[in-house]
């Protein structure tokens, strides 16, 4: 015999108790403090009323009763959100990423994903309540920060490429060893934060000051536009953060299809007037190209416009279009794997992780076998006619059980309706033809 069980795998999203409700289970959690599970459930109770330091407090008695405990670390991990201690969130997810369950690897990518996002904007939001203190020290003169470019010409379906072309520029930039580049997407949180972005207004002062909020000694701050007879051209300055003074310019015009030698040779340019050698290695890396389809790039630039608005779902198809014309453009993979990750993640409550991170719940009544047990099969009175005259009940008989043996079968009940209208009319035909009905009982 074997025997089945079941259950709900996953907790309950947490609910918000009244105040007496929690008093009683911290009653009851101090009456049996060796208890995780009751631990667990009044840390439940702390994040669903979005008491982060309290569920922070009983999650770690709770793992040092068990520290094996995927869904207390889950929790912890989103308590360490509600609290801003992002880096401690992003350690706690990275332990979790060892699990071997693709459902929480992919719902950890996503809750990483959204995590940037939220600490990203928590940073700007701080960095511009100090302001006052950080324009008082001096910023890393080798850390750049590039502006997203700005479009100025009358065909607004080149406007996404204001992020392509940032993207790309700090890609290139960040092969030079000296150099340290700050994040696109810091850059751009700051911004909304600022409001610059609705404005469209982005001048040597405000590059300074954004420079300086985001920690950057210069600042990339470039523009382009297109024109009759395909014509593209791109321009570029590096902007001192510490007196908005110009550092360097670049120029370049082309045809559209040449986007990505113009962007190479306004990037050589500035670095050559910044005084910055470059190794053979360097000039390699930065020669490279992220694709050779300029409408991929396209795509892959409406990706990341669609992303810094929070439309996942919007920058995950247009990723998934980049990568179609080009399967070789690993920038456009990688973004569309990440925008996939944060559309399920926000669409979803952010407690689904520690669901699918619990243990499976015991059995609410035992297994599936005991809901079987009283449960009265139709036809059993054909049934016993059959055995009755069969081999499992005959003493003696061929292949029977010897004398005394005999089946043991529950009470006879009214015959099968089905069976009767089928014209059933005999053991032997019964024994042919019939309908055996399952019941399971409800646990």
């Amino acid at each position: 015999m074997v025997g089945l069980s079941f259950g709900c795998r996953g907790a309950p999203h947490p609910v918000t108790l009244a105040p007496a409700e929690v008093a009683a289970l911290e009653a009851r959690v101090a009456q049996h403090p060796e208890d995780p599970g009751l631990g667990l459930e009044l840390a439940r109770a702390y994040y669903g009323a979005s008491r982060f330091a309290d569920a922070r407090r009983a999650l770690g008695a709770v793992l040092a009763a068990d520290p094996s405990n995927a869904e207390a670390r889950a929790y912890l991990g989103l308590s360490y959100e509600g609290l801003a201690e992002f880096d401690s969130a992003r350690a706690v997810y990275t332990q979790l990423a060892a699990k071997d369950d693709r459902r929480v690897r992919h719902l950890l990518a996503g809750r990483l994903a959204l995590l940037t996002r939220t600490e990203l904007q928590y940073a700007a939001r701080q960095a511009l309540a100090r302001e006052s203190s950080l324009v008082q020290a001096p910023p890393d003169p080798n850390t750049l920060a590039v502006m997203p470019f700005r479009y100025t010409g009358p065909d607004t379906t080149y406007r996404p490429l204001a992020r392509g072309l940032t993207a790309l520029v700090i890609t290139d930039l960040a092969h030079v060893s000296r150099l340290r580049l700050v994040e696109r997407v810091r850059v751009q949180v700051l911004l909304d934060e600022l409001k610059l972005a609705e404005s469209g207004r982005v001048d040597p002062a405000t590059g300074a000051r954004s420079g300086r909020l985001v920690g950057a000694g210069q600042v990339v701050e470039g523009q382009f536009t297109t024109a009759p007879a395909d014509q593209f051209r791109l321009d570029a300055t590096v902007v001192r953060a510490a007196d908005a003074g110009v550092a360097a310019t670049g120029s370049n015009t082309d045809r559209v299809r040449a986007l990505f030698d113009m962007e190479k040779a306004v990037v050589f340019e500035l670095l050559g007037k910044l005084g910055i050698t470059l190794t053979p290695a360097e000039q390699v890396a930065i020669s490279e190209r992220p694709t050779r389809d300029v409408e991929a790039f396209l795509l892959y630039s409406r990706g990341l416009e669609a992303e810094d608005l929070g439309n996942f779902a919007a920058a995950a198809e247009a990723f998934r279009q980049a990568v179609t014309r080009d399967p070789g453009f690993r920038a456009a993979a990688a973004e569309r794997a990440s925008s996939a990750a944060a559309q399920a993640a926000a669409g979803a409550p952010a407690t689904d992780l520690a669901n699918a991170t619990a243990a499976p719940s015991a059995p609410a009544s035992g297994t599936i076998l005991n809901g079987i047990n009283g449960a009265v099969p139709t036809g059993a009175n054909a049934l016993q006619t059959v055995l009755s005259s069969s081999s499992i009940s005959g003493a003696g008989s061929p292949g029977g059980g010897g004398a005394g043996s005999s089946a043991v079968l529950p009470p006879p009940s009214d015959p099968n309706r089905i069976c009767e209208g089928a014209s059933c009319d005999g053991p032997a035909r019964a024994a042919l033809t019939g309908t055996v009905i399952i019941i399971l009982k409800r646990p």
